[in-house]
Formats: structure tokens, sequence, C-alpha cells
């Protein structure tokens, strides 16, 4: 496995090495809601009432980004070689 932010993560994936995203997520009392993050992905920000809700919504958008971001053409065709490590902080009231 390797980190998607780390130098030459596109070269190594290309070469078949699972990739890793790191997803944040935290949940927003005020708007009752998780919000999903990443520091690897630019742009993604996705939210949901409940955790499985936010995995489907990330592993949906995530290919698409991805594509932008990185000009990924094999993105949708290979999502086996990608593996999302979701973070959940939540905070208690």
């Amino acid at each position: 496995m390797y980190p998607l932010n780390w130098p030459l993560s596109m070269f190594v994936a290309s070469l078949g090495v699972p990739l890793v995203i790191k997803i944040e997520v935290e949940y927003d009392a005020d708007a009752n809601v998780y919000v999903a993050t990443s520091p690897s992905v630019r742009g993604l920000v996705v939210e949901a009432s409940t955790l499985d809700q936010i995995r489907c919504e990330v592993e949906a958008v995530l290919p698409d980004l991805l594509e932008v971001n990185h000009q990924l053409t094999n993105t949708k065709q290979h999502p086996q070689h990608t593996r999302l490590q979701f973070n959940t902080h939540l905070i208690a009231a």
C-alpha cells in the first residue's frame, strides 16, 4: 500500500501497487450530518446522515475527483487498486 499524497504515487499505482487514500470524517452536530474530506484529494467534501451513507458517497465521487486531480484515465476501471482509510473524529457534546 502506498499513500496517494506521497511522491510518485501515480507511477507506483501504474505498477499495480494499491494506493491508500486517507478520508477524514467529522460529525457536525449543528447540521446533524457527517462530513468527509481528504488531505490527499482536492475538492472532496461530502455530507451524509450516516457513516454508511458517507462511505457510499465518497466511493461514488472519488473516481471522478481522482481523474480530474491527477488526469487518470483508468481509475474507474481499476478501483481494486485503491484502499480507503476512513478516520472518524467524533466530538462528544
